[in-house]
């Protein structure tokens, strides 16, 4: 009998995430909470990843959207051992829901990471506001294109963390660390990419494929760049070479959401979460999940390698 699929979801209220799975009838949310943080603040989780033996979350590492508030309780990356028998949490004791993450380590070092690259250093501080405008309750403060993370994915031993903003030049950056180093101390090895993504176009969500990377790119943190849609991209995971400073990703397909009808519990469609149900030679099929949306508003995509 095949093991039943279990993704982890974060959320970006609270420091608690939920598994789910895919059910005759859509997305189903499991009610067993997994503890991401004993703490009233808010982590503002924005990316989770697997590499099959551990669970990671980040927070965003972002400045609060409506008046430019720093925020520390977002600036952790956490990581807990995975029981590949049930796809859930290892905890201790086995078999207890409320029992302890094992491997559980909640890391800080992120932060002063992101400041020791020159690529990121200007968007990392206190109280840098996102985008390139004045936020609602701030409005005496201009837009700093502040650091802010949505996309996490881990491959072979590295974590790539993927920034919304800062996107200047139609560039947005991933950040890879080792990720032992990251919880263990020891040298990160940092490398940032510089993706030409587009005007104003940021990562949404990324995950690891067998030949690189998917990304979901959306509308940066600007206010005016709402409406700019949502495309999926192919990265081989390789940086720039030679006189280059900028990768080109492949365009897979612009995601077409002009069909979708929001729902009397539905406030708005965003794109923002991805992974991939299916992976073959010709297409990847995936499964996006929408902030806004009652239960995510689950939406299925076939898209061509």
């Amino acid at each position: 009998m095949k093991q039943q699929r279990i993704c982890l979801m974060v959320f970006d209220e609270g420091a608690e995430a939920r598994y789910a799975y895919i059910g005759d009838k859509g997305l189903n949310v499991d009610p067993e909470p997994v503890i991401l943080r004993e703490t009233t603040g808010e982590l503002d989780a924005e990316a989770a990843a697997t590499d099959g033996r551990y669970f990671y979350v980040s927070g965003s590492h972002s400045a609060k959207r409506s008046d430019c508030a720093s925020n520390p309780e977002s600036r952790h990356v956490i990581r807990f051992q995975l029981d590949p028998n049930t796809g859930r949490a290892m905890r201790s004791p086995a078999g207890n829901a409320g029992g302890a993450l094992v491997g559980y380590v909640d890391s800080l070092r992120l932060w002063a990471i992101m400041q020791a690259q020159p690529e990121l250093a200007p968007y990392v501080g206190e109280r840098k506001c996102l985008g390139s405008e004045a936020p609602p309750k701030a409005p005496a403060l201009a837009g700093q294109q502040g650091v802010n993370i949505e996309g996490m994915a881990v491959q072979d031993g590295r974590l790539y963390f993927g920034f919304r903003g800062p996107v200047v030049n139609g560039v947005a950056l991933v950040l890879s660390v080792d990720a032992d180093a990251l919880f263990g101390g020891g040298e990160s090895k940092a490398v940032v990419t510089r993706l030409a993504l587009g005007p104003h176009r940021g990562i949404r969500d990324m995950i690891a494929v067998k030949t690189g990377f998917l990304l979901l790119a959306g509308p940066d943190d600007g206010a005016s760049n709402k409406s700019l849609g949502w495309t999926i991209f192919w990265w081989d995971g390789k940086t720039a070479s030679g006189n280059a400073t900028v990768v080109a990703p492949k365009p897979l397909a612009a995601l077409d959401v002009s069909d979708v009808k929001l729902r009397q519990c539905d406030a708005d469609l965003k794109l923002e979460a991805m992974t991939v149900l299916e992976e073959t030679p010709q297409t990847y099929k995936l499964l996006i999940l929408s902030d806004g949306m009652c239960d995510g508003g689950p939406l299925t995509f076939t898209v061509a390698r």
